[in-house]
């Protein structure tokens, strides 16, 4: 860093970044031998002072090139993109053990690391004495490690197996033990990379809830997940990652469909086709109630199935007569994808009224999706609301290559001619 950036940084009313990367690159050789000996090469030119090399030999690939952003205290950036994007070894370089192969890396402060599961916590020890172990790793006191004790264990909710060795714990006791005793004070710079993944879903959200509060007391957190709820819960922003290349870094909703549409999974042609409208903003002019539920024989509410019939209940309280209303639904994936709608006429007097709505088949394969829509007269909405409804749904027999959409179809046999 240059003594004027630092000033600069001093200077500022916003907090320098306690993290900063420019044009940072690592490669790997795809063979061992290859890569011992390249390794030997480098080495060699480091101590002789040699610049190191920015191209390629033979059995060499970039696994990270060109990666730029700065992270600040109390801010949450998410990494995101496909297997093989480069996440994982982002999060190694900032956690220092990797040496960078191109560009400059800065950091300041503690950092703590959840990158990998289990790492730290010795299999013979139990959870305890794990614990105490780690918080004295991290820098902590006997008498601290012992006032932190029951918030640790307390937020893993491992009170009964606290004594056990951890060689007997199964994955999500392992990340749950990690993750409360990583937490368990604020730090500097939190790195972590699909900890959470293995932690059920009551878990992960009181962890959520953590990372939240560590942000407030200044945490910067590097946050690596697959998981697109959890990423647009705790991040402020993110970083897209595709083939160790840095595609973008902004806001999260722009960074997900650009996502979607470097995987293929959205295309920018859809959009001229309609099948990305821009949809109008929440409106209610002449419905004061409109609900939507689905009546389902499945012990959940918002459950349905694959090939079976879908069954709604609508609750609409009109506030005016109407004569030649339409009632339009619309079936959305989570990362906003128009799938399909449907429309039925409606005749409404003023009050409340429930109707029942059946799809006779449901041609949604496996995964969430998000029900929105409203009232239409004389082709404007009068009423719409972007989500009347969330439903999961589950097939008993997915596909392989399916798609989106499930299609039925009935094959007869003809006279050759």
């Amino acid at each position: 860093m240059s003594a004027l950036t630092s000033l600069v940084d001093a200077l500022s009313p916003v907090s320098s970044p306690v993290i900063r990367c420019q044009d940072l690159g690592k490669k790997f050789s795809r063979t061992t031998l290859q890569g011992l000996l390249y390794g030997l090469s480098d080495g060699l030119q480091r101590l002789l002072r040699i610049a190191p090399r920015q191209r390629l030999r033979q059995h060499e690939f970039w696994a990270l090139r060109a990666v730029s952003f700065e992270l600040r205290p109390g801010e949450c950036l998410g990494v995101i993109g496909p297997n093989g994007a480069g996440k994982s070894t982002l999060l190694k370089l900032i956690n220092g053990e990797l040496r960078p192969d191109a560009g400059s890396l800065e950091r300041s402060g503690r950092v703590t690391s959840l990158i990998r599961l289990g790492q730290g916590l010795q299999p013979l020890l139990t959870g305890r004495e794990n614990i105490y172990a780690k918080c004295l790793e991290f820098g902590f006191s006997k008498l601290e490690t012992d006032r932190l004790m029951q918030q640790i264990v307390t937020f893993s909710g491992l009170e009964k197996s606290l004594d056990l060795p951890v060689k007997v714990y199964s994955d999500g006791m392992y990340a749950r033990l990690e993750f409360s005793i990583a937490t368990a004070s604020p730090v500097d710079v939190l790195l972590i990379d699909e900890v959470l993944a293995v932690g059920d879903v009551a878990f992960q959200m009181r962890c959520l809830k953590r990372l939240d509060a560590l942000k407030r007391e200044g945490t910067a957190i590097l946050f690596v997940s697959h998981s697109e709820m959890n990423v647009r819960h705790i991040a402020d922003r993110c970083l897209l990652l595709e083939d160790g290349e840095a595609l973008a870094v902004g806001e999260t909703e722009l960074l997900y469909r650009k996502y979607y549409e470097a995987t293929g999974f959205l295309d920018r042609a859809l959009a001229p086709m309609g099948l990305i409208p821009k949809m109008p903003a929440d409106l209610s002019e002449g419905v004061g109630l409109m609900r939507l539920s689905l009546i389902s024989e499945e012990p959940s509410y918002r459950l349905a199935k694959t090939g079976s019939p879908l069954i709604l209940r609508l609750d609409l309280e009109s506030l005016y007569p109407t004569r030649s209303a339409t009632l339009r639904l619309q079936f959305f994936s989570v990362s906003g994808l128009l799938l399909g709608s449907l429309e039925c006429p409606l005749m409404m007097a003023p009050g409340a009224h429930a109707w029942r709505l059946t799809l006779p088949f449901l041609g949604l394969s496996a995964g969430r999706y998000r029900v929105g829509g409203g009232i239409v007269v004389e082709g404007q909405w009068c009423s719409y609301q972007s989500t009347l409804l969330e439903i999961l749904v589950k097939e008993d027999q997915p596909g392989e290559g399916q798609g989106l959409i499930r299609l039925e179809a009935a094959l007869e046999p003809l006279s050759p001619s």
